[in-house]
């Protein structure tokens, strides 16, 4: 599913649904916790050093900088793989705000890469278990069911009352039109219809029904269709939402921060986003089977 800011291994396959950036909205969500930590740290927002690991197009730079974030490390020559396996070192940051590619491990290999460097690198504080990298991190909303998750104690979720509708980068459909669909090989539908980034052509059936639709599908995609979802993103395409959730963790000012944001937003509303403080209050599993069952 296509996710935030993307840079992969030289050696992995390229997955076009990953080509996509984070919407406007969601930065806007965790903006009053970089703005806390920024406080926290003795210096102004635009002091406070941002690294964004995944590279796609940029808009991670121009995205916090409107909301007040100017340093921000994003760099399209760096390779997120050459930190992880030591071969170059993290650029000096404060904390480390990203969405990886919902793809393969991607996400693993990220938190593994955190949960790591309690002892190395920038970007940690200090807890009473420790030295603790501090993130916050855009990720699918099974990812903490996973075996593998592991996160510092402490760690808190920031989950958005709708779904973010993420911006394709390379055109969506019209870029990745030669990658057939998986939903629509196996049930003939598909979840996320006209914004869906991939071809609706499979064996059997009605091949030359489904070609004719899937011609019309690229030019009305050719001509400008957007789909699924604002967030403010100047009419560019998006793609169909997807559950996911901010997860964080700001070090030695884990506490301090969220208890600062319940204060002031936490009574509110219309703050579009809610914070959780464990796994345990995250909301259930979508129910992918009522979908299936409409067709999509």
């Amino acid at each position: 599913m296509p996710t935030g800011s993307k840079r992969k291994a030289p050696s992995a396959p390229r997955d076009p649904a990953d080509d996509c950036e984070t919407p406007d909205v969601a930065y806007a969500h965790i903006a009053p916790l970089l703005r806390k930590l920024a406080q926290r740290l003795g210096k102004p927002p635009g002091a406070l050093r941002i690294w964004d690991p995944y590279y796609c197009a940029g808009g991670v730079k121009a995205r916090l900088g409107a909301l007040g974030f100017g340093d921000v490390v994003n760099d399209p020559d760096a390779d997120f793989y050459d930190v992880v396996d030591g071969s170059r070192p993290p650029p000096p940051h404060d904390i480390c705000v990203t969405n990886p590619p919902f793809s393969g491990n991607h996400a693993r290999r990220l938190f593994e890469y955190l949960n790591s460097r309690g002892e190395r690198g920038e970007g940690k504080g200090t807890t009473k278990g420790g030295p603790v990298a501090r993130f916050v991190v855009l990720a699918p909303e099974y990812v903490h069911r996973k075996a593998w998750f592991e996160a510092p104690r402490g760690t808190f979720f920031m989950v958005p009352s709708r779904r973010y509708s993420f911006v394709a980068a390379s055109g969506g459909r019209r870029e990745n039109t030669a990658v057939d669909c998986r939903h629509w090989r196996r049930e003939r539908s598909c979840p996320r219809g006209e914004t869906c980034p991939f071809v609706h052509v499979g064996p059997g059936i009605d091949p030359e029904g489904e070609r004719v639709a899937e011609e019309a599908r690229r030019a009305r995609a050719n001509a400008g269709f957007s789909g699924g979802g604002g967030g403010g993103d100047g009419g560019r395409v998006t793609v169909a939402p997807f559950d996911c959730y901010w997860h964080c963790h700001l070090g030695e000012f884990t506490r301090s921060v969220a208890a600062a944001w319940r204060q002031k937003h936490g009574r509110r509303g219309r703050v579009g986003v809610r914070m959780v403080d464990g796994v345990e209050g995250l909301p259930p599993p979508p129910d992918k089977s009522a979908k299936r069952a409409r067709g999509g």
